[in-house]
């Protein structure tokens, strides 16, 4: 038999063949362990979450396709099989398959890359995937399987593409039975096409909350800007899992007049046209509204209040942000800072306090206390809550500031 790196060999019988399949299976399984866990590696560093599963190809799978390579080139022997060791990565969103799909081409040698969907026709049902083959790099001894070569295809899917193949594949590909009559092939192909469309709805709730979150940011920066103290503002938004990406997507011909209305308003707020954007809460506040969502808006528009430094009209909306949703920790934690602002300490501890009991998670309201305990001159209770933000997040800048700023008050 002649080396498999020539693409020339000779077929071995099946249970010689078995037996060598059997032999070199540990060191091919560890290999293809070891390419997914540096992929993992890779991937987490990268702060994705995607699963990661791996096989190498069953006995019975590899030996067929040998025997039909065997059956088809006649006396000339030649087989390669590249598809031996398989890895799929199974990602939450459309983007996040763009992302992989990168990284494997920074880390790795790519050899192919194949778009399934581009094999498609509108009216045909199939999976979508983007297969990209690498060399597999190994240090494992011995020789691989006849036919075997040192590559591993890794299929990047999403969720729903992935649980569309698996059935398709049980449906068609693994069944006896001919392909289904007309009537159930554009079953599928409709099944298809509402999965394609998930995944697409998927990412654009996706990249509404990466817009809301963006505006946050925005709003954070124009509150400090216009507080009257020199020190850092704690202040409370919303996240992309709280009430407001309950709304859902933005889709810009079929938004409700709300979702419009909220979303033309945090812009206003981000880029500090506070007038309109008070304007745009108002008007928000007098459509109908589900009570935490109310309670949100009203959060926003004492948002936007305490910017322009009007403070009182700031806590009346913050208090009824907190009268439509009780369990609102931003509510609290805003109306402290209000109480602070305006030094009425005793009021803003009380708040600073009800809203960490509600979410004890969050760095930005231990750190809204401890500067209330600055202020009050107890520096080591202030330095108590700075190390508890800390600990939240430890990348939290304006409690490892406080810091600075005590050690100097305490010496």
């Amino acid at each position: 038999m002649k080396d498999s790196s020539m693409g020339h060999l000779r077929l071995p019988e099946r249970s010689k063949a078995k037996a060598l399949y059997e032999k070199q299976l540990p060191a091919h399984k560890a290999a293809l362990q070891q390419l997914a866990q540096e992929i993992r590696l890779i991937l987490e560093q990268q702060g994705l979450t995607s699963a990661i599963k791996f096989r190498v190809k069953s006995f019975e799978a590899y030996f067929d396709k040998m025997r039909k390579h065997n059956t088809t080139n006649g006396g000339h022997r030649i087989v390669t099989i590249n598809d031996f060791f398989g890895l799929r990565i199974v990602c939450p969103f459309l983007e996040d398959v763009e992302t992989v799909s990168s990284l494997i081409a920074i880390h790795f040698e790519l050899l192919e890359t194949e778009s399934k969907a581009s094999q498609h026709s509108f009216r045909e049902f199939g999976y979508d995937s983007v297969h990209h083959s690498i060399r597999l790099a190994t240090h494992q001894r011995g020789r691989l399987l006849p036919g075997v070569k040192r590559v591993c295809e890794i299929q990047l899917r999403t969720i729903l593409q992935d649980a569309w193949a698996e059935v398709e594949h049980e449906l068609v590909y693994k069944s006896d039975i001919s392909l289904p009559n007309q009537s159930i092939r554009r079953k599928l192909a409709s099944l298809n096409a509402t999965l394609t469309l998930s995944d697409l709805i998927f990412q654009e709730i996706r990249d509404y909350q990466k817009e809301i979150r963006r505006h946050g940011h925005k709003r954070r920066a124009i509150a400090v800007s216009n507080a009257s103290h020199e020190d850092d503002i704690a202040i409370s938004y919303p996240t992309a899992n709280e009430p407001l990406a309950r709304m859902g997507p933005i889709p810009s011909t079929m938004a409700s007049h709300l979702e419009k209305t909220m979303l033309h308003a945090l812009e206003a707020h981000s880029n500090h046209d506070l007038e309109t954007a008070i304007a745009l809460y108002t008007q928000l506040l007098g459509m109908q509204l589900d009570r935490k969502i109310r309670g949100l808006v009203y959060n926003h528009r004492g948002m936007a209040y305490f910017a322009m430094s009007r403070y009182q009209r700031a806590l009346k909306d913050f208090a009824n942000a907190i009268k439509y949703d009780p369990d609102s920790d931003q509510g609290y934690a805003n109306r402290g800072l209000c109480y602070r602002v305006l030094k009425k300490y005793d009021r803003a501890l009380k708040d600073f306090e009800r809203a960490i009991k509600i979410n004890p998670s969050r760095a930005d309201t231990f750190f809204g206390r401890a500067q209330t305990y600055h202020d009050m001159q107890q520096y080591a209770l202030a330095r108590i809550d700075c190390e508890k933000a800390l600990s939240i997040h430890s990348g939290y800048q304006p409690a490892r500031e406080l810091i600075k700023t005590l050690q100097t008050d305490l010496a």
